[in-house]
């Protein structure tokens, strides 16, 4: 299943399995083995199902005339009540980026989706690229269990810390320094956690605010630029994280 949230925007454009399947790669050369990118969603696809986990949903997307390619896979595995797991995949064809794998969490009362940077696979496409893949892959996903734990923890600790509006605004100030979002999107998220959208985003709390930022994320950019908003999201919850950001006003 292909989410209509996956629009044309930019030259991105969603497919299905299917259509993903006609894109060939081009030819290797020396130095450089590009791999098709159904080759490289049916990976993981096998490797989910072998260990276990169950996709509940697809969403698929390519840009640049079909060279890149970017997909994220919902989990049937709960993290916490309403939150599940997701990994985020993608691949291309004009030496841009590696293959890489990446996990998350899909808020789906707000249909959200953030990925964190615990578990990151990145290799790549030489000649032995796809052989180290699979083997990070693997390890990747066996690590599922331990990451879906950690990620309760994280949300639990960030549903339970309190900010008053000091703290808020310190840390929509340091999203933008940090370049985490860019100045038209930052009014967006002001606005969104000082006049709440969901009845989910209107305690005072770091986990409303995270939520508040993937809301504006989701909706302005993700679509678009879904590999940079992946990015961005795990930028955003180190930042929310950091035993260095300051304390100072929260509640």
């Amino acid at each position: 299943m292909v989410s209509s949230t996956l629009v044309n925007h930019c030259g991105a454009r969603q497919v299905n399995a299917a259509e993903l399947a006609t894109i060939e790669p081009p030819a290797p050369t020396r130095t450089w083995y590009p791999l098709a990118h159904r080759a490289v969603l049916d990976s993981v696809c096998s490797a989910l199902e072998g260990a276990g986990f169950m996709i509940c949903r697809s969403r698929l997307s390519v840009s640049h005339g079909g060279a890149r390619f970017f997909g994220t896979l919902d989990l049937t595995t709960s993290v916490i009540e309403g939150v599940s797991l997701a990994v985020g995949i993608r691949n291309s064809n004009d030496q841009s980026f590696p293959i890489g794998f990446c996990c998350g969490q899909r808020v789906f009362v707000c249909d959200n989706l953030a990925f964190t940077s615990e578990i990151v696979v990145s290799k790549k496409h030489t000649r032995f690229g796809q052989e180290r893949y699979l083997e990070g892959l693997a390890r990747a996903v066996g690590s599922l269990e331990e990451y879906r734990r950690s990620s309760a923890g994280w949300i639990e600790r960030m549903q339970a810390r309190r900010l008053c509006t000091d703290a808020a605004n310190s840390l929509l100030l340091q999203a933008y320094e940090r370049r985490i979002i860019g100045l038209r999107l930052l009014p967006l998220v002001v606005e969104e956690w000082r006049r709440p959208s969901r009845e989910e985003y209107r305690p005072r709390t770091a986990y409303a605010l995270f939520n508040c930022f993937t809301e504006v994320l989701g909706r302005e950019r993700q679509s678009r630029f879904p590999a940079e908003s992946a990015l961005a999201t795990m930028r955003l919850s180190k930042l929310l994280t950091s035993p260095e950001r300051s304390s100072v006003g929260e509640q």
